[in-house]
């Protein structure tokens, strides 16, 4: 009973090589389509170029004799490589953005202070300073244009 099975199984194999090994033309048609047969192809097509299958695999992919291609260690420590350095640049450019909003804070509050300072100075009112020795002293007016000039510059610079 085994032995009749075994030779089934041993022809189909066979037969399954066979067709393993059948020949395929590729080639360019009149409409500059390519394409792929088991059938030799007609007599206007161009570039006509028969394979065996077996070496269809290995001419699709490219073979690692030929240099072609990189084996799969290769291919998975550039992968590697690639996602490490696409990671460094995005934390880069997270730094960046991160310095870029600390500096737009950094402008909007010394804006706010350069306005609030300049409308005080604007007002008219006394404005008291505490000198060196700790006593409180008045701004004289060559002092205060000198303080709003410097305010009104603080204020161009961060009210952008």
């Amino acid at each position: 009973m085994k032995s009749p099975i075994r030779f089934l199984a041993t022809a189909a194999i066979l037969l399954a090589a066979a067709t393993v090994t059948a020949q395929v033309y590729r080639w360019v048609d009149k409409d500059g389509k390519v394409q792929y047969s088991d059938q030799p192809p007609p007599a206007g097509a161009s570039k006509a170029d028969p394979k065996k299958i077996a070496d269809a695999p290995a001419a699709a992919t490219g073979s690692a004799a030929a240099g072609g291609s990189k084996s799969i260690a290769d291919q998975s420590k550039d992968f590697d490589k690639r996602r490490k350095d696409a990671a460094k640049k995005s934390d880069e450019q997270s730094k960046k953005d991160e310095e870029a909003r600390k500096v737009t804070e950094n402008d909007q509050l010394n804006c706010k202070n350069a306005r609030a300072a300049l409308k005080d100075l604007e007002s008219g009112r006394p404005i008291a300073r505490t000198n060196e020795s700790g006593d409180r002293s008045y701004l004289t007016d060559e002092q205060r244009q000198a303080e709003m000039a410097r305010a009104k510059e603080i204020a161009a610079d961060s009210c952008k």
